[in-house]
C-alpha cells in the first residue's frame, strides 16, 4: 500500500520538524520544497522535507538561498516561527562548574524603536520583490519570523500589522495582499 509523502517524511525525520528537529504533531505537518516548485524544484523525497506550516508558509517561494540565509541567522538552536511565542523548553544553561560546550551567540535584546522596527520589515519585504507573501497569514507569519531573526519581540506583530496597513503600505482584500511600499 502506498503511504502518503508526509507520512514518508514524518517516518524519515523521526517524527519531528526537520528544521527545528523538535516532535511534529500530524495535524500541524507540512511538505516543504527545499528548492521550491516556482523554483523548478521536483515534487520528490530528495527535495522534501516535513516542517510545520507555519514554517512552510513563512518559506513559501523563496528560493533555497533565501531559507538557507533564514536558518543560519537562527545561530545556533533553529527557532521556529509556530513556537516563537511559546516559552522554550531548552537545555538549562551549564554550571559555572561545567566548561561551557559550543553555545549559540545570545542576541541582545531589541532596543529599536516601532518605527525603527516598521522600516525594517518594509525593507526586507521590498527585498523580496516577486516572492512577497500573497495572503494575510503568510505575511504574518513571515513579518513575525523575521523579528525573531532580528532579535525583536514577537509580540510586537499586530502593531507593526497595524501599522503597514494604517499607513497603506499593505492593502488586504479578501485575505489577498498587496503592497503599496514606499
Amino acid at each position: 500500500m502506498a503511504t502518503k509523502p508526509i507520512e514518508r517524511l514524518m517516518f524519515a525525520q523521526g517524527g519531528n520538524c526537520f528544521f527545528c528537529e523538535k516532535p511534529l504533531p500530524r495535524d500541524q505537518a507540512s511538505v516543504e520544497h527545499l528548492v521550491a516548485q516556482a523554483h523548478g524544484g521536483k515534487d520528490n523525497d530528495e527535495n522534501c522535507v516535513a516542517t510545520c506550516k507555519s514554517l512552510n508558509s513563512l518559506f513559501g517561494r523563496m528560493s533555497l538561498k533565501e531559507k538557507m540565509k533564514i536558518v543560519i541567522h537562527q545561530r545556533g538552536e533553529f527557532q521556529c516561527p509556530n513556537r516563537a511565542s511559546s516559552p522554550s523548553k531548552s537545555k538549562p544553561p551549564p554550571t559555572p562548574t561545567q566548561p561551557p560546550k559550543t553555545q549559540a551567540v545570545a542576541k541582545k535584546p531589541a532596543t529599536r524603536s516601532r518605527e525603527e522596527r516598521i522600516e525594517l520589515v518594509i525593507k526586507d519585504l521590498k527585498r523580496r520583490g516577486n516572492s512577497r507573501p500573497g495572503k494575510i497569514d503568510t505575511l504574518e507569519n513571515t513579518v513575525r519570523a523575521y523579528m525573531v531573526q532580528q532579535g525583536e519581540p514577537p509580540g510586537e506583530l499586530p502593531g507593526i500589522m497595524r501599522e503597514l496597513l494604517s499607513r497603506s503600505y499593505v492593502v488586504i482584500e479578501n485575505n489577498k495582499v498587496t503592497y503599496k511600499l514606499p
